[in-house]
């Protein structure tokens, strides 16, 4: 097994999985990609200077140069993703809005966005990843694809910022748009602490759930009109993070603590279920 087949079983077992009756070239392309986000997650979350962070994201801006210019890439990482993933044909811009995106979140903490920002941060971390994969394994037309990746990754990331809000906070991290913390009547100069336990918190986090809840909606339709055999790891995530969603849906925004989790027996059952898609 390939050094980014090992990360993916890591950090994204069902996806290993879910993938495993892919062509290789296929596979290799998949892992890369989540290997790719895995880097650049892991960078945002780092206890390096944010000097240090806002280098490695610029020199990243060179990676994608190099890779598409045909040069020789600088990075393990970008030598795979030149291996692996131009075959593809996948857009340099869309690698472009990806660093975007995490550069937003990387040397200092995102902090009450507006929704436009909001909108881009999602598209960059989650939306624009999510196609890149589509546009790899499924084999949907094009404007398929585009609505699909939207409603998926607004979803899966919305869930994660209202799964995580209480240890991201505590990393100076408040994802929340301001526009939904003003009208929950919170002020966004506060305090991560301070705007994490406000009494009026949920206000927000309930609009927000109202996004993913329509994203999912979406999500599903669009799956169910478009059926395709390839699209098993995305429908995996997809269950998985509905599961986390309904969970917190269900004993109310109120609640922050503790986090939702999945029995491992939950889990199987996700990936058969996405397995027999």
């Amino acid at each position: 097994m390939s050094s980014i087949g090992r990360i993916v079983r890591k950090n994204h077992s069902a996806v290993f999985w879910c993938t495993m009756h892919y062509p290789k070239s296929k596979r290799q392309a998949v892992y890369t990609l989540y290997a790719l986000i895995k880097h650049f997650d892991d960078l945002c979350s780092s206890t390096i200077s944010k000097e240090e962070k806002a280098n490695i994201i610029e020199a990243w801006q060179t990676e994608l140069v190099n890779i598409y210019d045909k040069k020789i890439p600088l990075t393990d990482i970008g030598r795979r993703v030149y291996k692996n993933c131009m075959r593809f044909k996948l857009p340099k811009e869309c690698f472009e809005q990806i660093l975007s995106g995490f550069k937003m979140d990387c040397a200092e903490p995102l902090f009450c966005p507006s929704m436009i920002d909001f909108y881009k941060y999602c598209s960059g971390v989650a939306e624009i990843p999510c196609y890149l994969i589509l546009k790899v394994i499924a084999e949907f037309d094009e404007d398929t694809s585009i609505k699909l990746s939207q409603a998926i990754g607004r979803a899966v990331e919305i869930t994660n910022i209202l799964k995580n809000i209480k240890e991201d906070s505590l990393k100076g991290h408040i994802y929340l748009p301001a526009e939904y913390l003003k009208q929950a009547e919170i002020d966004i100069n506060l305090k991560p602490k301070e705007i994490l336990t406000h009494k009026n918190l949920y206000v927000a986090r309930q609009k927000l759930a109202d996004i993913a809840r329509q994203s999912f909606a979406e999500a599903y339709r669009l799956l169910e009109e478009n059926n395709n055999r390839n699209s098993k790891p995305i429908v995996y995530m997809l269950n998985l993070y509905n599961r986390y969603f309904e969970l917190m849906d269900n004993r109310g925004w109120e609640v922050m603590s503790p986090k939702p989790e999945l029995k491992l027996k939950d889990r199987i059952l996700l990936i058969l279920k996405a397995l027999v898609h």
